[in-house]
C-alpha cells in the first residue's frame, strides 16, 4: 500500500473519539504513520497495541495499519477481519471497504471482493482505483466485457500504467490482439520508457508474425531494461 493513503487515513483518524470520550492523541497517529512508512513494522505494531489497549481497541487507525503490516506480512486472512473490525468502527470509510475488497480478492474471494467494491463505489464513485480493482475481479471470474468496461472508466478517471497493462491481458486472453495492441500503444504515449510495455507490445507482435516490428519494440525495451530474460529471450527467437 502507498504511504500516501496511509498519510491520508492519519489526518482522517487523528480526532477519532475513543468510547470514554476522551480523544486519541495526534502523536500516536503520526508515530504508527512515520513508523510504516519507514518499514520498521515490528516497532510499528508496538505502537499500535499500546493504542488499543489505551482506546480498549477502538482506534480506527491503528487498527487499519495494523491490517496493512499483517497483509505484508502474508497474513492475508488476519488482515481481512482487522480491515471488517475497521470497517464496523465506521462503515462508510472509502479505505477500510477498499482495504476489505482487496484482501478478498487476495484470498481468491473474487464475487465477494468485488461486491465490496461495488459498496465503495456508493461513497466514492470517481475513485480509479476502485474501477480497476473490480476489472480485476470481473477479469478472474472470466467476465471479459465487464472488466474491459470497469478498465476503461479507470483510466477515464485516471491514468495509469497498471490499468492500461490489465486492460490489454484482457484483450489478450480473448485473442482480440488488435485491440490490445492499440492499448499499449496508446499507453505508451504516457510512458515511452516502460519497459513492460515495450515487450508486451514485441511478443503480440511476434504472435502475429510480424518479426520486424517485434523486433522494434524488443529492442527498444532492452535499451531500457537489458537484463529482463522475457525480453531477452523474445528477442532470440526472432534472431533465431
Amino acid at each position: 500500500p502507498l504511504p500516501r493513503a496511509v498519510m491520508a487515513e492519519k489526518d482522517q483518524y487523528y480526532t477519532q473519539k475513543t468510547a470514554n470520550g476522551s480523544k486519541i492523541r495526534e502523536r500516536n497517529n503520526w508515530l504508527i504513520c512515520m513508523l510504516y512508512v519507514r518499514q520498521e513494522f515490528q516497532e510499528c505494531l508496538k505502537v499500535v497495541e499500546a493504542v488499543l489497549r489505551e482506546t480498549s481497541g477502538m482506534c480506527e487507525y491503528a487498527i487499519y495499519v495494523k491490517a496493512l503490516i499483517k497483509r505484508q506480512e502474508g497474513q492475508v486472512q488476519e488482515s481481512l477481519n482487522l480491515f471488517q473490525a475497521a470497517t464496523c468502527l465506521n462503515p462508510h470509510n472509502v479505505y477500510n471497504l477498499k482495504q476489505v475488497g482487496r484482501s478478498l480478492y487476495l484470498l481468491g474471494k473474487h464475487r465477494a471482493a468485488n461486491d465490496v467494491f461495488e459498496e465503495a463505489q456508493k461513497v466514492a464513485e470517481d475513485d480509479w482505483e476502485i474501477w480497476h480493482n473490480k476489472g480485476l475481479c470481473h477479469m478472474y471470474l472470466r467476465q471479459y466485457d465487464e472488466a474491459v468496461k470497469c478498465f476503461t472508466q479507470a483510466n477515464s478517471i485516471q491514468r495509469h500504467d497498471v490499468t492500461f497493462m490489465q486492460l490489454g491481458k484482457v484483450y489478450g486472453l480473448q485473442e482480440d490482439y488488435k485491440s490490445a495492441i492499440d492499448v499499449y500503444t496508446e499507453a505508451l504515449e504516457f510512458s515511452p520508457q516502460n519497459a513492460e510495455l515495450l515487450t508486451t507490445l514485441g511478443i503480440l507482435y511476434l504472435r502475429m508474425g510480424e518479426n520486424f516490428r517485434a523486433f522494434e519494440y524488443l529492442g527498444n525495451s532492452l535499451t531500457h531494461d537489458p537484463k529482463n530474460p522475457k525480453t531477452i529471450l523474445a528477442a532470440g527467437s526472432i534472431i533465431q
